[in-house]
């Protein structure tokens, strides 16, 4: 997984950290929280995984509980820390003209890096999104697309592919979007300067994590959308 993706999420997941006040060994937010950061840890340094390990596991000790807790949110600051020493200042990803396979292999790690879903908005998205993209999806990891301008062209391809893979996916159309986004479990917006099917083949684009405390409005402002729009 590159760098700016786990940036992201560790970001994302720092965001949305459940109160620890209310921990209890059988909680089922705390559990998934605790599990989805040691997988980012683990993947940014696996001798700090162990360390974050432990502390999760000893988390049900009430007498230490506090230092523990400590210990967690102090490994996923210096994975922020250091990963930001790592990246660009902004985080984003700026491809030249025709930088087409480096944009194509970064859009892939944040499509594979989602664990439950996939929120496409992209007003020209094509055939390609299927071929290009949506290989890189976990099975178990749902999807939607919202476009505008080529449905009638996508619908037969999105029959066959529901036809074959099973009933994952979702796609809708609406004149309202403008943007190109991809949500990635609900809480990582990634902001994209081209459309998927043009991206970076004759002029210069970028790809952007979306600051984690302006997503929620965002995904808000798209699902009122995706309810009003129309089935193809």
């Amino acid at each position: 997984m590159e760098p700016e993706v786990i940036l992201a999420q560790l970001r994302a997941l720092f965001e949305r950290a459940p109160d620890f006040e209310l921990y209890s060994p059988t909680s089922r937010d705390h559990m998934i929280w605790l599990g989805q950061a040691h997988a980012l840890v683990y993947r940014w340094d696996t001798l700090e995984a162990i360390s974050f390990k432990s502390a999760s596991d000893f988390l049900s000790m009430e007498l230490t509980r506090a230092t523990n807790i400590a210990k967690i949110f102090g490994v996923i600051q210096r994975a922020i820390a250091d990963i930001e020493l790592q990246v660009p200042e902004s985080s984003s990803s700026v491809f030249g003209a025709g930088e087409v396979y480096d944009i194509f292999r970064a859009l892939n790690e944040v499509i594979s890096s989602a664990e439950k879903s996939i929120f496409i908005i992209d007003p020209y998205l094509d055939n390609s999104v299927f071929d290009h993209y949506l290989t890189a999806r976990k099975p178990e990891v749902s999807v939607r697309l919202l476009l505008t301008r080529k449905a009638a062209e996508l619908k037969p391809a999105v029959e066959k592919y529901i036809s074959q893979y099973g009933g994952f996916l979702e796609v809708k159309k609406s004149r309202a979007v403008h943007d190109r986004v991809i949500f990635i479990d609900n809480y990582v917006c990634w902001v994209l300067g081209q459309s998927l099917k043009d991206a970076a083949k004759a002029k210069p684009t970028y790809l952007a994590p979306l600051a984690p405390d302006v997503v929620p409005a965002k995904l808000n402002d798209y699902e009122i959308i995706w309810t009003k729009a129309t089935d193809i």
